[in-house]
């Protein structure tokens, strides 16, 4: 808000003494004003720049936690994979809505299962038990 108000006030003092402007004629304290114009834009562009400095950063809101009970070990023809069972994460965490690229679908003992793979989710940032 400050920094559009000491820029549009700025650019309107710029733009008015730009027109009323008479042919100039060199006096001794020109450069004098010049300098002091200068330090006056470098300290208000200091001002600026600390008053944004010293904001707080926005809140990060927390990673959406899968719950570690759905963290099981599924038992494959291929060998054995630790991920996350869909149907768990549903019943014990119905509001997550995880990543469709995460979704697997896998052989097991007793029949076909949906299941999310830990690396990928945390990689999508979703909070995943230690492995």
């Amino acid at each position: 808000m400050t920094k559009k108000l000491i820029a549009t006030v700025l650019a309107a003092s710029l733009a008015v003494t730009s027109i009323s402007a008479l042919p100039a004629a060199a006096k001794p304290n020109d450069g004098a004003k010049i300098l002091g114009g200068l330090a006056a834009l470098y300290i208000l562009s200091r001002i600026i720049k600390d008053n944004d400095r010293h904001r707080t950063p926005a809140p990060v809101p927390a990673a959406p936690t899968v719950p570690n009970r759905c963290l099981k070990t599924f038992y494959t023809p291929n060998g054995a994979i630790r991920a996350y069972g869909a149907h768990c994460v549903a019943k014990y965490a119905p509001r997550l809505s995880l990543p469709q690229q995460c979704k697997r679908r896998i052989n097991t003992d007793y029949g076909r299962r949906n299941v999310y793979g830990p690396y990928c989710l945390r990689e999508n940032g979703y909070r995943v038990a230690v492995q």
